[in-house]
């Protein structure tokens, strides 16, 4: 600290002498001497932005008699700036008049650095506060709102100014969906434990806005400590998430219902009949499975296209549904078969129930154009009781059931028997193992391939290799007549092999057909992956499978690179832990993947995680009305940023038309793959 001390002249400062101790002149950066010099000298050192305060400061307190204290920043003969801050009193004559001033002066520039740090923190602070998207409000240690940021203010609708003091209770409103209050906030037990809280797994909490409104939140908080140790009170942070929960409810929705039909799908169905299974095995009820195949539906879609058998299916669905009891469950199984679960029904009443839903079907009459169609159902029976071994049994009962039906003549109704079973798989083993060995036998198996076309600038073009069987007649049979009971008759690791064998004999004799320099350098590039294989998930679990693909990798010289094997999300998810080295190992060759079909299983986003995938091949159903469904969009929309996000290129599969490509090409997908894109074309008629 330093000592000056002024005499005034007529009360005014401006006409006073400063008189200075040595320590006080070092203060503003002259030799530490002692110094007298005119009050306006003294000014002309003074930082000109602070000459009017300090001015009307010290004239201020001489004026009042009762001195000041001012704080100013002096500019020193080096260019320097330094902070003083100055206290001093006034001394009056005998009259009262104000003759000079007497005071000290100490060097604040350090105190004044840490303030002003200090200050652009707290106004860094503020403003990521105001700019983060998430909502964060902020108590003292009695729970009482102290800040909202921007975020906060907009979605609780309470102004900083109106929440001020107010109970976070009241402030954030938080609610169950039922509209409960929560038994404790969150901020208030964040205060009691002295610990962070993050939002429980499974809550589904609701803030209730200042104008009554509820939004779905999701929230956490966390005390505020100071520097001893004290605890201050406590932040809060939420955010809205009414998309994610829409968005995650027409998840779980699609992952149980078929999206033509609005009916449940198989697999919610498989798990309806396990659970009808549990109830007959552990509490004695008898239930009834019933599983029906319209007849003549194919004779719809070959004459009138796929748009009237998906019409026919819904009206369907919408008559079916009219005919049951509320208790009774109505699913799609897939392309024209259904299936019933009717719950305490004995298989008396079944039969009946089965036979009035199939006379329904028979009276039914739909109409397309000029064209008529009457229908048919064969419908198999089977009884669930405690005798019944597992669900995935009665199943296969109730389609062999249904399988004689049609074989006694259709438009009938079957209930199965014990004996049923060996006519069925026999009759079926003749059929179907006869018909696929005979494939492989006179080579009659057929390979198409479709290609996947970029739609940015991206320039890899590829093309999926598609299986069919040519019958003795010349005709193509499409590979959902024979693939279910291949998958059934353990035959489809076989026409897998088969597949890989012939696409890599195919690319051996496209390369041969280059002259030997173009063969030598594509045999030296890094070639992308040019075909795309279906793998079952049988095949995930071949242990042998592996080496067989390297085997003809090195028959046919094949680049690892020029393959892409495509696995279906719901056989990956089956054969997890096997999908996963099957794909690690081949992926360290240079080999592609693509899960095919995504969005179909929608089980999680997390086991891609643990996965080599290179291509998401989003499920058709959610591209096919891309263009007049806003739920598809948003749902296709999400897959491919999350799929972005992770690095995976997207494909949209059964793009058509041209509103649906246009679609997919503004959502951003990588890869479409249709008719509106390319056809089919002949690939290979075999292999050697």
């Amino acid at each position: 600290m330093a000592i000056w001390d002024s005499t005034l002249s007529n009360g005014m400062v401006i006409d006073s002498s400063v008189n200075w101790d040595g320590a006080g002149a070092a203060l503003l950066g002259l030799p530490a001497a002692p110094l007298v010099q005119p009050f306006a000298s003294f000014l002309d050192l003074v930082h000109a932005d602070d000459r009017d305060t300090l001015l009307a400061a010290m004239q201020d307190g001489v004026d009042r008699r009762s001195g000041y204290g001012v704080e100013y920043r002096v500019l020193w003969q080096d260019g320097s700036v330094h902070w003083l801050s100055a206290q001093a009193s006034v001394f009056c004559d005998y009259q009262g008049e104000p003759v000079g001033t007497l005071g000290l002066v100490g060097d604040i520039t350090r105190r004044k650095a840490d303030e002003q740090r200090t200050m652009r923190q707290r106004e860094l602070a503020e403003i990521t506060l105001r700019s983060i998207g998430e909502g964060v409000i902020t108590t003292d240690q009695q729970g009482r709102t102290q800040y909202l940021n921007r975020v906060a203010e907009q979605l609780t609708g309470w102004s900083k100014e109106q929440a001020a003091s107010c109970d976070i209770e009241t402030t954030l409103r938080l609610v169950d969906e039922n509209g409960h209050a929560t038994p404790e906030h969150i901020a208030r037990q964040c205060l009691r434990l002295c610990q962070a809280i993050d939002t429980a797994v499974g809550s589904r909490l609701q803030l209730v806005t200042r104008d009554g409104r509820h939004v779905a939140v999701e929230e956490s908080a966390a005390p505020i400590w100071s520097d001893d140790g004290q605890l201050l009170g406590a932040v809060v942070v939420f955010r809205d998430v009414s998309h994610e929960r829409k968005l995650s409810k027409q998840l779980s929705w699609n992952a149980s219902h078929d999206a033509l039909t609005g009916l449940i799908n198989r697999h919610e169905f498989e798990r309806q009949v396990a659970a009808a299974l549990h109830s007959a095995k552990h509490e004695g009820h008898v239930h009834a499975l019933l599983y029906m195949d319209l007849d003549q539906f194919k004779v719809v879609n070959d004459t009138c296209g796929h748009g009237a058998g998906d019409l026919l299916l819904q009206l369907l669905a919408k008559m079916l549904q009219t005919q049951m009891r509320d208790s009774d469950i109505l699913a799609r199984l897939g392309g024209d078969e259904l299936g019933v679960l009717l719950p305490h029904c004995p298989p008396e009443r079944a039969m009946l129930i089965a036979d009035q839903l199939r006379q329904s079907i028979k009276d039914f009459r739909f109409v397309w154009d000029s064209h008529a169609f009457q229908l048919g159902a064969s419908v198999g029976v089977v009884e669930i009781n405690h005798n019944s071994k597992s669900m995935s049994e009665l199943l296969i009962a109730a389609d062999q059931a249904c399988y004689l039906s049609k074989e006694r003549g259709r438009n009938r109704v079957h209930l199965y028997q014990e004996s049923d079973q060996r006519l069925a798989q026999r009759h079926g083993e003749m059929m179907w193992v006869s018909r696929l060995k005979e494939a492989f036998e006179c080579r009659l198996f057929r390979l198409y391939a479709q290609p996947i076309v970029s739609l940015n600038s991206h320039p890899e073009c590829h093309d999926e290799v598609l299986i069919r069987i040519q019958n003795p007649k010349g005709e193509l049979v499409l590979p959902g007549a024979f693939i279910p009971a291949a998958e059934r008759y353990d035959m489809m690791t076989a026409i897998d092999r088969w597949v890989i064998r012939a696409v890599c004999h195919h690319i051996h004799t496209v390369r041969d057909s280059l002259n030997t320099e173009q063969a030598f350098i594509a045999s030296h590039q890094s070639l992308p992956a040019q075909y795309s294989i279906n793998l079952s998930g049988t095949s995930l679990s071949d242990e042998g499978l592996h080496d067989y693909i390297l085997e003809q990798f090195g028959r046919y010289t094949v680049a690892p690179e020029q393959v892409c094997f495509e696995i279906t999300e719901t056989a990956v998810i089956a054969n997890l832990p096997k999908a996963q080295s099957f794909m690690e190992r081949l992926k360290l060759l240079g080999c592609r993947f693509s899960l095919d079909d995504f969005g179909s299983g929608l089980s999680s986003f997390a086991y891609l995680k643990a996965l080599p995938v290179d291509f998401l091949k989003i499920d058709g159903i959610f591209i096919r009305d891309i263009a007049n469904n806003a739920i598809n969009r948003a749902l296709v929309k999400a897959i491919n940023e999350v799929g972005h996000v992770m690095g995976i290129r997207t494909v949209a599969e059964y793009v058509e038309d041209g509103p649906t490509l246009a679609m997919v090409r503004e959502l951003g997908l990588d890869y479409a793959q249709g008719y509106a894109v390319g056809s089919l074309r002949p690939l290979t008629a075999g292999c050697d």
